[in-house]
């Protein structure tokens, strides 16, 4: 425990809060947007671990297919759980940039923001079918099915971010920015991308515990 505690707080104390900082401090402001877009170096980097974490859940869904072993139904729900905080996240920190941009916290007009919203839904729903099926084999196959179909919204969001139009959320902006805007979003993405890796990495080795516990706690 001491170990993990000693983890956490090198990754915020060198990792995150210096990346935070710098988002704080080093870009220029964007006059359209003022203060406010400082919340998009942290607001993308944890959309795209939300998105993206579906997809190695459902990879290892369909290993568990194929090879029935419980250490693919780990890597399943270690990659949901890290895709339901990190979209906790995108789902606070966008409505603080939007509620200072637009004037608004949610727009249920907006296409991208929509398919966002079923994102989580389906995440949501992949802990509701986990928790509610007691027998074990069977857990594991829905886990990996809601696994993949929550891959399928992940790759809707995707493409409906770079494809619809929006009416209130920006379009992609990789290409238009500054020299200084583009180092701290790509120092900010490295910075949340380790911190994924990290978290996968405490979350697995938890739900490796917790399978050892149940089966020590039936037999």
């Amino acid at each position: 425990m001491k170990n993990i505690t000693l983890i956490i707080n090198i990754i915020f104390a060198f990792i995150l809060i210096p990346v935070t900082i710098l988002a704080l401090v080093y870009p220029p402001v964007i006059v359209s947007q003022g203060q406010a877009h400082r919340i998009f170096y942290i607001h993308v980097p944890v959309a795209w671990v939300s998105m993206y974490s579906p997809i190695i859940a459902s990879v290892a869904g369909m290993l568990y297919f194929i090879t029935k072993k419980s250490f693919y139904d780990r890597i399943v729900v270690t990659s949901m759980k890290i895709a339901f905080i990190f979209a906790l996240g995108v789902v606070i920190t966008g409505p603080l940039w939007a509620s200072t941009e637009w004037g608004t916290f949610w727009n249920w007009k907006d296409p991208r923001l929509m398919s966002f919203f079923i994102l989580i839904l389906t995440i949501s729903s992949f802990f509701v079918v986990r928790n509610f099926t007691d027998d074990l084999q069977k857990k594991y196959m829905y886990s990996a099915i809601m696994a993949i179909l929550a891959t399928f919204a992940s790759v809707f969001t995707w493409f409906s971010i770079r494809i619809l139009t929006p009416d209130t959320h920006p379009g992609p902006v990789l290409h238009t920015m500054s020299p200084e805007i583009k180092r701290t979003f790509w120092l900010s993405v490295l910075g949340y991308h380790f911190f994924f890796l990290v978290m996968f990495y405490l979350t697995y080795q938890y739900e490796k515990i917790q399978e050892l516990y149940q089966q020590l706690k039936h037999h």
